[in-house]
């Protein structure tokens, strides 16, 4: 019978190794838990080995749980590779679940029963067995209801993340204190009390684990609608900015009006000197003038000329190497975004040097989209990036965005500084 019970206790390690590792799914990856399932399930078995292994010198202690706590840490810092503050804490939370319910059900077993607690956790026997598979079916049921809760990716932020560690590690100890006094106090109302504690322990634990998951997903939905204020300020930008590119239009249509009626005269006149020197000047006053940037997509022609345009005026120099492939997997309405956003930090960068220029390049090499903006910049360069803008309710708005939109098309994104230059650099598979 001896070999029967160590197979029980055996295979209820086993899936309570398991059932850690669906619930740090849940929280450490955005795939799903199954392209783990095989390793899961090898890491388990061996984990449950050890645990077996410390069960043999003693089935419940103080010093086992912290054992049994550290190897589960473990593990699924191997299986998920995530930040080890995440790896601590969610296995963290799981440990109070776990016990809270190993507690609850021995100490509820008790009761009906009518035998002592310490006894069921304690020693090998038949009631002990009906306790495992009843906490086990517990366990399985609330991890596999949270898994069908939480079916996307959550934000986590790092103080409440430190504040759920710390509290789960008192709860955690606070559940074996109370099952240690119990040792000296073994009357039935304390048994009833313990029930009420573990359980509520149980609903306390859950309660702070939603409101974190709540905290997060509102974090979320205000840097969404942060990056929708921006946008909208984009969009309102590129409108005036087409309003004056629209002015210039017609301008130049007066301009040429006027130019068209003043060689009229000249040739009524027989003027061909005067013509001559009338042409002469146009052509100088022409090479000066901004020429048409052609990349291939009519959207970014519209984004580059209007920007070369303002930073001329500004006096920076503004030079293009741009040609957009045919097939391009950036939507025109991310591209406009990447391109506003960085050719307006680095026009506002170049502001104040003695030479100014940006250099902008888009070429298709080899697999990737690459995308570069280079500016002068002699001051102190901040990693943080922050504003010199007067108004800052923006601050960093832009350059997430980009980021954001990179992350979507799975590029990569870099800023650096280097001499007297900033070189922002972006790779996007097409």
């Amino acid at each position: 019978m001896t070999v029967f019970f160590w197979i029980i206790e055996y295979i209820a390690s086993f899936i309570e190794i398991l059932m850690c590792c669906v619930f740090c799914g849940i929280f450490l990856t955005k795939e799903e838990f199954s392209d783990r399932k095989y390793l899961a399930f090898a890491g388990s078995a061996l984990s449950a080995l050890l645990i077996a292994g410390l069960n043999k010198i003693e089935i419940f202690s103080f010093v086992n749980s912290i054992l049994v706590l550290f190897v589960i840490i473990l593990f699924q810092l191997f299986l998920y590779k995530a930040k080890i503050g995440l790896c601590i804490v969610f296995p963290l939370i799981y440990a109070v679940i776990l016990a809270a319910i190993d507690f609850a059900v021995s100490y509820f077993s008790a009761l009906i029963l009518q035998v002592d607690a310490n006894y069921l956790l304690n020693h090998q026997n038949f009631s002990r067995i009906l306790c495992i598979l009843m906490s086990k079916f517990l366990l399985i049921l609330t991890v596999v209801t949270i898994r069908k809760l939480l079916r996307k990716s959550i934000i986590f932020i790092k103080k409440y993340i430190v504040i759920m560690c710390i509290y789960s590690a008192f709860l955690l100890v606070s559940l074996h204190i109370m099952v240690e006094l119990n040792i000296k106090n073994r009357s039935p109302e304390t048994k009833l009390f313990l029930v009420i504690f573990f359980i509520t322990s149980i609903s306390i634990e859950l309660l702070v684990l939603y409101f974190i998951i709540k905290t997060g997903e509102s974090y979320e939905q205000q840097q969404k609608n942060e990056l929708i204020d921006m946008k909208n300020t984009m969009l309102q930008k590129s409108l005036d900015e087409t309003e004056q590119a629209f002015q210039l239009w017609r301008r130049s249509v007066h301009d040429y009006k006027n130019h068209v009626i003043a060689l009229r005269q000249l040739a009524a006149d027989e003027n061909m000197e005067g013509i001559k020197e009338y042409l002469n000047c146009e052509n100088e006053l022409i090479q000066k003038k901004m020429f048409y940037i052609k990349t291939g997509n009519s959207v970014v022609d519209a984004i580059v000329n209007t920007k070369q345009r303002l930073s001329e005026e500004k006096g920076i120099t503004f030079i293009v190497n741009a040609a957009i492939p045919k097939k391009c997997c950036v939507r025109e309405i991310d591209m406009s975004n990447i391109l506003g956003n960085l050719i307006d930090n680095a026009m506002e960068a170049s502001q104040g040097e003695e030479e100014p220029y940006i250099d902008l390049t888009i070429r298709q090499e080899k697999t990737f989209l690459v995308i570069k903006i280079i500016n002068q910049y002699s001051r102190d360069f901040s990693e943080n990036l922050k504003t010199t803008k007067k108004k800052q309710e923006f601050h960093g708005i832009g350059i997430r965005s980009v980021k954001s939109i990179v992350t979507k098309y799975e590029g990569e994104f870099s800023i650096d500084k280097k001499g007297t230059e900033v070189v922002v650099k972006i790779l996007i598979p097409n």
